[in-house]
């Protein structure tokens, strides 16, 4: 019977060793799971061969206490390869994730018990009264109180791990399940065969299969490469239809603000008779179709700049009044007709000035107060702003309600997927290409802040967002104030004193530049390239604003900025980028250059305004 159980040992540990070589080679440890069966694979090894080390000092050295000893430690490697096959199927069956081992075992409360109840065990089990160990009436068992408590401990991780598959049963793959209940089946039957024929070593032939088992079920890379690969190929498929898709809707949102551009401009032109209140109408019409398509371009711009990963937050001084003042018009002109009450109440103890990227804490407010314009018809749209302090950082908690579609539940899964637009988009015919969310919750992480929602269809939906930002200056919203300007009958800045001069090639920018500034009754010049305006300014002209095109023929915006900075005993105005290169990063691309702001085209009229406030607000008298 010695023969043959040390046989069976030899024949398990031989195959174990094939086993260990095989996997150490083609493995990749990329998970603690792969080294939880790699510690399996080596613990089952360090068995075999305590075992196979006492038989032989059992044989061939008459020393009861070392064999003893070595039967003694034999079974405490076998208890804790119970243990770590405890820490491998719960690990599985819940996904951990830990950078190593002892990570994994210190930051779960239930294996930090597991090690110290199985530490306990093996010293209890070390000093349990002495058994002389009988060669010729050999069993592979580790002695009546050894056997008890392999059955017990075997119980219990049982129980909790069955527990731990009931509990993660929707999330758990079902071949991990399969593969757990197998594992178990496996071992309580190799240890009752062990119970019921005891002088034949079972033990280290039932971990031999359970090891075989795990290795092509679960762990052999081919299988995992396949299963990855699978996978892969599934998420390439889901994002080349879902790409067909955003194409698709690309085509129909960009063509339909053109058809409508395009149509409302020939029915202009062929007018026959005039009449103010239809052609009022059509200009608004061109004019909101006109924004449509820029936000579709914008949002496309955005999202590949985020993908790429240049994205990179700007900070510097700002006031969340002066973030907030704009959105009410842009927000109200999206609203146009419809029976809908923009409310927003910002708190005014909140301070004053903050650091943080004021422009995409904008776009954040504008892409969700856009949304709900698109999809409210009818009752408010709210934006309420709080804050709390803390050592020094406001955390600005901003709440957006609205009364509108309210989303469905089959698609809140889908608000923050590229690509991906809602049911009720569709079907209300709304414009956009379902990235603004996406673009918003990225800058949201960027900005180390939360967003969440809650949303019940036909009721409304609710966004919560939460921004930390540096706070700057003790001094509260209410206490600073507002600047008072000084604005003509039609609510603009009268700069009639100053001259503003536009620099571009293309002259229906330059008469769009022209329409806009007269506004504010400056007094507009305009030249078509960089040298001319080099030449005027050699020639002593004066300008109180130069607007800068950068891409012109012969000399660029950014070179004739260069060499007029470089004029000796020249006055040289602010002089502010106005470009159609509106791809984010562009603004501090231009400061850096020496611009004094930056503009995008098509120009934003509220961009304008604070532009022409910034810099002549307190040049007028109040």
């Amino acid at each position: 019977m010695f023969t043959y159980g040390l046989l069976v040992t030899i024949g398990s540990l031989c195959f174990m060793i094939l086993l260990l070589m095989v996997f150490f080679k083609k493995r990749r440890f990329s998970t603690v799971r792969n080294r939880l069966y790699a510690a399996l694979l080596i613990i089952v090894v360090s068995f075999m061969a305590s075992e196979i080390i006492t038989l032989v000092a059992l044989k061939y050295i008459n020393n009861d206490m070392l064999t003893f000893i070595l039967w003694r430690t034999h079974w405490m490697v076998g208890i804790v390869w119970f243990a770590f096959l405890f820490y491998y199927d719960v690990t599985t069956i819940k996904n951990l994730q830990a950078p190593n081992i002892r990570t994994l075992v210190k930051n779960n409360k239930v294996f930090h018990g597991v090690a110290i109840f199985i530490f306990i065990i093996c010293i209890v089990y070390l000093f349990l009264p002495y058994e002389k160990i009988d060669i010729h009436n050999l069993d592979f068992l580790p002695g009546t109180f050894g056997t008890i408590g392999v059955m017990a401990f075997g119980i219990f991780t049982a129980f909790v791990i069955f527990c731990y598959l009931i509990k993660y049963r929707k999330s758990c793959d079902k071949d991990v399940r399969f593969s757990v209940i197998i594992m178990f089946v496996i071992i309580f039957l190799i240890l009752a065969f062990q119970i019921r024929f005891q002088w034949v070593s079972l033990i280290p032939l039932g971990y031999a299969l359970q090891m075989l088992f795990l290795y092509f079920h679960v762990e052999n890379p081919d299988l995992v490469t396949i299963t990855e690969l699978q996978a892969l190929k599934e998420d390439i498929d889901k994002s080349s239809n879902a790409k067909l898709d955003f194409l698709f809707n690309m085509s129909h949102d960009i063509r339909s603000p053109m058809n409508a551009i395009v149509g409302f401009s020939q029915s202009l032109k062929s007018l026959s008779n005039f009449d103010e209140k239809q052609v009022r109408e059509d200009i608004e019409n061109i004019k909101l179709s006109g924004s449509n398509l820029v936000d579709i371009i914008n949002n496309v711009l955005d999202v590949s700049k985020i993908e790429q990963g240049e994205d990179s937050l700007q900070l510097k001084e700002y006031s969340l009044n002066n973030v907030v003042r704009d959105l009410p018009n842009i927000i109200q002109a999206r609203i146009g007709d419809r029976p809908v009450q923009l409310v927003i109440e910002v708190d005014q103890n909140i301070p004053a000035k903050l650091l943080g990227d004021s422009t995409k804490l904008f776009q954040i407010l504008m892409n969700i107060l856009g949304n709900s314009a698109k999809y409210t018809e009818v009752g408010k749209i709210r934006m309420v702003v709080t804050g709390t302090q803390d050592r020094g950082v406001e955390t600005l908690h901003f709440k957006l309600s609205d009364t509108g579609y309210g989303i469905k539940e089959e698609d809140k899964d889908k608000l923050f997927t590229k690509f991906n637009r809602l049911d009720d988009a569709t079907d209300n015919e709304i414009e956009g290409t379902g990235l603004g969310l996406v673009i918003t919750k990225k800058y949201v992480d960027l900005m180390g802040g939360k967003i969440w929602f809650e949303s019940e269809h036909d009721v409304g939906t609710t966004f919560y967002i939460e921004i930390p930002q540096k706070i700057l200056s003790t001094e509260t919203l209410r206490e600073a104030g507002d600047e008072v300007v000084a604005l003509d009958e039609n609510g603009m800045l009268d700069c009639s004193k100053f001259t503003a001069l536009i620099v571009d090639d293309n002259k229906l920018n330059v008469k769009v530049a022209q329409r806009l500034l007269e506004r504010y009754h400056f007094k507009v010049e305009s030249l078509y390239n960089g040298k001319d305006c080099v030449y005027r300014v050699k020639e002593g002209a004066h300008y109180d604003i130069i607007f800068m095109d950068h891409m012109m023929p012969e000399m660029d915006g950014i070179r004739t900025l260069q060499i007029l900075k470089k004029l000796d005993g020249y006055d040289i105005p602010p002089v502010i980028a106005l470009t159609a290169n509106a791809m984010n990063g562009m603004r501090e691309m231009y400061l850096e250059n020496g611009f004094n702001d930056y503009l995008a085209k098509p120009i934003n009229t509220a961009e304008l305004n604070r532009i022409v406030i910034k810099y002549f607000g307190n040049k007028i008298d109040k």
